[in-house]
């Protein structure tokens, strides 16, 4: 019974730890204003949604029919794809310059004037922490365990070696729970930022300038940029539960296990959000179609 009472508690502690650190990132994505972007995304995908069942009541027999199969190919290009593993390795392999360069052109593909400037700022700072982070870690150990005691000669005794190696324990904690912080931090920041980057495009599909590109191709565009975005996070997460891991080389399983688990746990829900943005992005894309046939059938 004991055991068993004492295992409960071990998993009630892990959760709880689990639960914090989870709304802890909650907090910080609704502070880089992540939930903000994906609201006001959410209301305008409902508007275009409402303007398109309107605008399928007012028609009828073959138009109607020629534009519901219009809105099914830009909806069948939404439909998430398994990817090839080498597309998948191709992706994953990009570098930063490479990853900032894609966004870049795809943005220009949209032939929308949006730019990621705030989206490689927040990417570059999390490379840099992550930079950081693994430079810092082994300096650290390496300090450590050059220290020498006072007196070389002298044998260090039982309790003095417990004292070390609890200081040792304190550090090496403390240097996880920095790396984990950051890495709560980056990852809710640069997923907030491609949220907004998602809004903005959306906006500017909505009201921006002439659209040269038909919806379909915005679509397979959109559904690249989104490709990469969701493949930053990801590999953003396994470089932080990377570099988690190393700085907690000497901490035991129980307590390091569930901060690496909560890093890919975030990387998880980083990408999540992502995709669920860019369903939203559907109804838009789709209302846009629709008017910018009238438009063309008016000329």
């Amino acid at each position: 019974l004991l055991r068993e009472a004492k295992e409960k508690e071990k998993q009630r502690r892990a959760q709880q730890v689990t639960v914090e650190r989870t709304a802890h990132y909650g907090l910080l994505f609704d502070e880089f204003q992540g939930l903000s972007h994906l609201e006001a995304l959410e209301i305008l995908s409902n508007e275009s949604e409402a303007q398109i069942q309107s605008h399928l009541a007012t028609l009828g027999g073959e138009q109607l029919e020629t534009v519901k199969n219009d809105l099914i190919a830009i909806k069948e290009i939404f439909v998430p794809k398994e990817l090839d593993d080498e597309v998948v390795q191709a992706q994953k392999a990009d570098t930063g310059e490479e990853f900032v360069s894609m966004l870049t052109e795809l943005l220009f593909e949209l032939h929308v004037a949006a730019t990621p400037d705030k989206l490689n700022k927040a990417r570059k700072k999390a490379h840099e922490w992550l930079e950081e982070a693994s430079l810092s870690t082994p300096v650290d150990i390496e300090e450590e365990l050059n220290e020498k005691p006072e007196e070389p000669g002298e044998e260090k005794t039982q309790k003095d070696d417990k004292i070390e190696s609890d200081k040792t324990e304190v550090d090496k904690s403390k240097t996880v729970e920095e790396i984990y912080m950051l890495s709560i931090e980056s990852l809710a920041e640069v997923t907030a930022r491609c949220i907004e980057q998602l809004h903005k495009v959306a906006e500017l599909i909505l009201h921006g300038q002439e659209v040269e590109k038909t919806a379909q191709d915005q679509a397979k565009v959109l559904t690249n940029l989104t490709s990469a975005m969701c493949n930053e996070v990801s590999s953003l997460s396994k470089k932080f539960s990377d570099s988690v891991t190393a700085a907690g080389s000497n901490m035991k399983a129980e307590v390091l296990n569930p901060i690496i688990n909560s890093v890919l746990l975030e990387g998880s829900n980083s990408t999540t959000y992502i995709q669920d943005a860019f369903q939203l992005l559907l109804p838009v894309l789709q209302i846009s179609h629709i008017q910018t046939s009238g438009s063309k059938a008016q000329e």
